[in-house]
């Protein structure tokens, strides 16, 4: 069974950058190439959720980050309402068992609570990626629109980004 906590710099940025780059090494498991993550880009990306977004991790009972999810407010103030970039991190031992699933709804949960002024959450995701597409679809997200070859594959192939968004219900 995995917990859901906040994430925490000093406590969890080891386990999500191990996380990430297990994932990476997936044809198609996230955008990044391992190379490309560098203990740079994680400073970076804990900077921004520090300043700007929220960051959740699951961890197993020796506190193992088994998933991670993240997203930043646009640094664009007429954007400001919009929480971007969302990413979710599963570990391919845990895909496929609700964990995603579960992280997901607690993170929208948190972005309710914690940012009363987002009203959208956004994401792009490959085309072919239907157990994602699949999970976004099953906790509200719709899709916005398509960005016709945006993505090059490890092949050296293109492929559609889709754009999909999740709406914070109207409570007025």
């Amino acid at each position: 069974m995995l917990g859901v906590r906040l994430a925490n710099r000093q406590e969890d940025a080891d386990g999500v950058a191990q996380l990430h780059r297990r994932v990476a090494r997936i044809s198609q498991g996230i955008a990044h190439t391992e190379a490309e993550l560098t203990d740079a880009y994680f400073a970076g990306l804990f900077d921004t959720v520090e300043r700007r977004g929220l960051m959740l991790v699951a961890v197993d009972e020796a506190e193992q980050v088994m998933a991670e999810i993240h997203a930043s407010k646009s640094s664009i103030h007429i954007f400001e309402h919009n929480l971007v970039d969302l990413t979710i991190v599963v570990d391919p031992d845990w895909q496929e068992k609700g964990i995603g699933k579960g992280l997901l709804w607690a993170f929208l949960s948190e972005v309710q609570r914690r940012f009363p002024e987002v009203r959208r959450v956004e994401l792009e995701s490959r085309s072919s990626n239907q157990a994602s597409i699949g999970l976004y679809k099953s906790v509200g997200f719709v899709e916005e629109g398509r960005m016709r070859g945006k993505t090059r594959n490890a092949d050296g192939s293109f492929e559609d980004s889709l754009l999909m968004a999740w709406y914070k219900p109207q409570t007025d």
